[in-house]
């Protein structure tokens, strides 16, 4: 590996469960729309200006670039002279002048009401680190080489002032992409740019070393430990090097100013809001939206049917793909940033609603606000992914769907994959035409086409999925379900609900919808599929369980002649633009109706479910 593709690659180095569900009626929440202001992404449209942390730490990149070349410079005239002090002291002046353009770049974004000081290491120790690496490379150069010869000296001087040219230059390429991603999505200019700077130093390797210059490095080997600077220095400016990559770290933001709008996190009952972050080991991240139910009227609210508070710890996640252990998970070396969800409002209300009734009920909707806070924060302590997988489970599947678009302008250089795990949106037309807009979202829906009429004029989720996957088409979006999700926090629960007016008892006798719900769903998947079969897919599993992201059975389940779960999400992972990895295919169950081990279904028998032998079976007419 060389500088040649360090522009293509990355650079860094039950109990509580995913589907945590709500307090009373389960964790599902109901179809809706997503977004906010204009998303430019892979359809087209307006980029938005750089983002100022991202200015930030493309400065810091440079000046980090500049201290290279400060540096290897005063190693050259050591070459030549052999004073120590001399050279001590040129790179001490150099590491005053970076710690000053880093503090300079940090005031500056500060100013700019962005937060660039957390995202990466402090000044003194980037100083310290690239010039552990600088005098290696040196040490490295002169081995070999009596520089009291002047042919030596001179040759070695001149491979160290072209190694401190090459590390400035990649790293100010480094700057200007990651300054403003919109400007170089696909990394050609940066690729380009390392590419001619390696050139650069191949010619001065040549001519330097044309001579008697019996240096034990050779050209690769330099290339390779530059490398090995630049990684170091990108990694430190775009992965926040101070969160922990053992356990979640819980983030309590307060009222936040982001892109010239004030924000206000809490949960439904004005409550502290709450959301952890989780470092990597490689450059991919997992935004996951949290499940838990929704509500939409005096009676939902008023019980509530979801949950009104986050989670203070997420030490219980070890289950299915929150399994960092597990070496089986696709996802166990990624960031992860875990939206929690308390505004029942399925991540993207905007709204304080006063919901009148037999005891009046005030609700703060304000899940737009949560996901928003989560957003800036996570855009300025990762601020380039290679990947950025985007998920949530049951009413966290929409915020996953509604809030995916958003984030390609958080991030437009990445690869995206959007999976919603237990959210077909399979709603009644009343509930959309009707109960939707106590949630507000149509104010903050990205500017798409057809994703506004989609919820205002038309049949709702299908018809959104069908407008972002077109518009993005590079993006991977998919759904997964079992065919009759049950409970009375499923997906039959709230769909039952919404048939009868409303009523959270409905929700009780879920299996009422079982069959209606699993004949809606596949068809709106068809019907997805059928607009966009190039970047969309479905999963329909056996039985009715809700929800599966953080369910063992995502390693071992192959009920009803279906492959495991891990194995199709892999398959997504592999698929891009370039190509769809021919694994990642619509997938849907036979005798869909058997129930697995702990899936839900009334108590005695009714149904549609009954018994088949030693088995539960659902059985639709």
């Amino acid at each position: 590996m060389n500088l040649k593709n360090l522009a293509l690659m990355a650079l860094v180095a039950v109990p509580l469960a995913f589907n945590i569900g709500c307090t009373s009626s389960g964790d599902e929440a109901t179809g809706g729309t997503a977004g906010d202001g204009g998303t430019g992404g892979d359809g087209g449209g307006t980029a938005p200006e750089p983002y100022a942390a991202n200015i930030c730490v493309g400065a810091k990149q440079a000046a980090a670039g500049e201290y290279c070349t400060a540096a290897f410079e005063a190693w050259a005239t050591w070459a030549g002279d052999q004073d120590d002090s001399a050279r001590d002291a040129a790179i001490d002046v150099a590491s005053t002048t970076l710690e000053d353009s880093w503090q300079g770049a940090e005031t500056a974004a500060e100013g700019a009401g962005a937060n660039c000081s957390d995202s990466a290491w402090p000044a003194s120790s980037a100083a310290d680190s690239i010039k552990t690496a600088i005098d290696a490379i040196a040490q490295s150069v002169t081995d070999g080489l009596d520089l009291g010869m002047s042919g030596h000296a001179t040759c070695a001087g001149d491979i160290l002032d072209a190694s401190g040219a090459a590390c400035d230059e990649v790293l100010a390429a480094e700057g200007v992409h990651v300054g403003d991603l919109y400007a170089d999505m696909d990394g050609s200019t940066l690729a380009q740019a390392t590419e001619d700077a390696v050139a650069t130093f191949s010619e001065a390797w040549a001519a330097a070393t044309s001579g008697e210059c019996p240096t034990n490095a050779t050209e690769e080997s330099v290339v390779d430990e530059l490398q090995g600077v630049v990684v170091l220095a990108v990694t430190n400016t775009t992965v926040t090097p101070g969160l922990s990559s053992d356990a979640f770290t819980a983030l309590e933001p307060g009222q936040t100013e982001y892109l010239g709008r004030t924000y206000d996190p809490q949960c439904m009952q004005g409550d502290q809001y709450r959301f952890f972050g989780r470092r990597g080991t490689v450059n991919k991240l997992v935004m996951y939206y949290m499940g838990g139910g929704a509500c939409w009227n005096n009676l939902t609210c008023g019980l509530p049917t979801c949950s009104t508070a986050p989670p203070t710890d997420l030490d219980g996640l070890d289950s299915g793909f929150g399994d960092f252990d597990n070496p089986q998970n696709p996802f166990r070396d990624w960031h992860f940033v875990f939206v929690s969800y308390c505004s029942c409002d399925i991540h993207f209300g905007d709204a304080t609603q006063e919901y009148v009734g037999f005891e009046d009920v005030t609700v703060e909707h304000k899940g737009f606000h949560n996901a928003k806070v989560a957003e800036r924060w996570a855009r300025e302590h990762f601020l380039n992914p290679e990947e950025v997988f985007v998920t949530g489970s049951s009413a966290g599947s929409y915020g996953a769907l509604f809030n995916a678009p958003l984030l390609h302008d958080v991030w437009p250089a990445s690869q995206f994959h959007i999976l919603g795990d237990a959210g077909n949106g399979v709603i009644t037309t009343d509930f959309l035409q009707n109960e939707f807009s106590n949630w507000n979202f149509v104010e903050n829906l990205p500017d798409i086409p057809g994703v506004v009429e989609s919820i205002t004029e038309g049949n709702g989720m299908p018809g959104y999925m069908e407008s972002v996957a077109d518009y993005l088409p590079d993006t991977n979006w998919a759904n997964y379900s079992t065919m009759f999700d049950g409970g009375s926090g499923g997906q039959t629960g709230f769909f039952n609900m919404m048939l009868n007016d409303g009523n959270p008892l409905a929700a009780q006798v879920w299996w009422e919808a079982s069959c209606q719900f699993g004949e809606t769903a596949l068809a709106q998947s068809d019907d997805i599929y059928d607009t966009v079969p190039d970047n969309y897919r479905y999963y329909f599993g056996t039985g009715s369980r809700h929800t599966m992201f953080g369910n063992d059975k995502v390693y071992d389940d192959t009920t009803g002649n279906v492959p495991t779960v891990v194995s199709w999400v892999e398959a997504m992972l592999a698929s891009g633009p370039d190509g769809r990895d021919p694994d990642w295919t619509n997938i849907l169950c036979e005798d869909c109706g058997l129930t697995l081990a702990g899936d839900p279904a009334p108590s005695p028998l009714e149904a549609p479910f009954e018994m088949r032998g030693e088995d539960i079976v659902i059985v639709c007419e």
